[in-house]
C-alpha cells in the first residue's frame, strides 16, 4: 500500500506541473526535497524491522487496523466527493 502513496500519480503530476512552470533554482530545490524524502523513506524502511521488534505483534495489529480505518475513511470521502461532482456537473 505504501508504494502508490510514495510515487503515485499525484506525486508525478505535482512534480511535472511544478517543473513546467519553474526556474532552475526552484527545480533544484524540488529535486533536493525529493532526494531528502527518498532518504527518509529508506531510513524508515530499514528501521522498520527494529520498530516491529520494539512495538510487538499486538501494537502492530492495532496500528494496521487503524491504518485500514484511515484508508477506508479516505476512500469513502473520495466516493462522496465523486458523487457530488457527478450530480453537480
Amino acid at each position: 500500500m505504501g508504494i502508490p502513496i510514495l510515487a503515485g500519480p499525484g506525486t508525478i503530476a505535482t512534480a511535472m506541473n511544478f517543473a513546467a512552470q519553474s526556474t532552475i533554482g526552484e527545480i533544484s530545490r524540488v529535486l533536493i526535497a525529493f532526494a531528502a524524502m527518498c532518504c527518509l523513506t529508506f531510513i524508515a524502511f530499514i528501521g522498520g524491522q527494529w520498530l516491529a521488534l520494539y512495538l510487538g505483534q499486538n501494537a502492530i495489529k492495532v496500528i494496521s487496523r487503524l491504518m485500514g480505518l484511515i484508508l477506508a475513511v479516505i476512500g469513502v470521502q473520495m466516493l462522496i466527493e465523486g458523487i457530488r461532482g457527478a450530480i453537480a456537473g
